[in-house]
């Protein structure tokens, strides 16, 4: 009986009304994996445009493509969290579909997972390609969790992160958006994970425009964290078995 050989590389993403960039971006992925045994796992949240059409046709051209379909959008984290579990790899890249992070960089936050023998590596955008108050906010929140969680990390909502594979699919995240990145480091830490971070890029918007409403988002953002805090309270005193 032939074994299916484990990719090196599983990037994952998720994707909602992104036809206007997602074929750019997919591309550019492939171009990535070049070389190297890898897939890309992206998980359709209800796109409401073209973009299911694009990746189906995207599929033909790439068979590593494999595609996850949601028919109800259900937010970002549990897109990423549909892909994250779909994917077979050794490493586990996790970005956005909007091209605004090279996939490329994986290889900056390789060589800095195993320089220091992390479990997890994360970028932090040194300099954001975001309005004003997306930026605010951010440093807003980079504040809140250090002061809350001691996670001393510049940037812990970035979406750019690489896990070992086994890592990544044994983080059950619960938020249903934006949180979600912060949320695989709150729970990594505390699950005893080594986390490292490095400098990444950040860009422009490959096309479409940006899901997130500022205020809504700072306040689902507030009430998550005050959940997380107090359900990694429940854990570290054994009254709840899973974090």
């Amino acid at each position: 009986m032939k074994t299916e050989s484990v990719p090196f590389l599983s990037i994952c993403a998720p994707a909602y009304n992104e036809a206007e960039s997602i074929a750019q971006v997919v591309r550019r992925w492939e171009e990535v994996l070049e070389g190297i045994e890898g897939e890309i796992v992206i998980a359709n949240d209800g796109s409401q445009d073209r973009t299911g059409e694009i990746l189906a046709e995207l599929q033909q051209a790439f068979p590593n493509l494999v595609v996850v379909s949601h028919k109800v959008n259900g937010g970002y984290g549990r897109a990423l969290s549909s892909a994250i579990a779909r994917s077979r790899g050794k490493y586990v890249l996790t970005i956005d579909s909007d091209g605004q992070f090279d996939a490329g960089e994986y290889q900056r936050l390789l060589d800095e997972l195993q320089r220091g023998g992390y479990d997890l590596v994360t970028g932090y955008r040194h300099a954001k390609q975001a309005g004003a108050v997306h930026v605010l906010a951010d440093r807003g929140l980079n504040g809140l969790i250090r002061l809350v969680f001691g996670l001393r990390l510049r940037d812990t909502n970035c979406a750019l992160k690489l896990f070992k594979g086994e890592v990544a699919r044994s983080l059950h995240t619960e938020a249903m958006g934006y949180p979600t990145p912060t949320e695989f480091l709150v729970k990594a830490q505390t699950l005893g994970y080594r986390i490292g971070e490095v400098s990444i890029t950040h860009y422009p918007r490959a096309g479409g425009e940006t899901k997130l409403k500022a205020f809504r988002t700072s306040w689902q953002m507030a009430l998550f964290l005050a959940y997380l805090k107090f359900k990694q309270v429940l854990y570290r005193a054994r009254i709840v078995r899973e974090m």
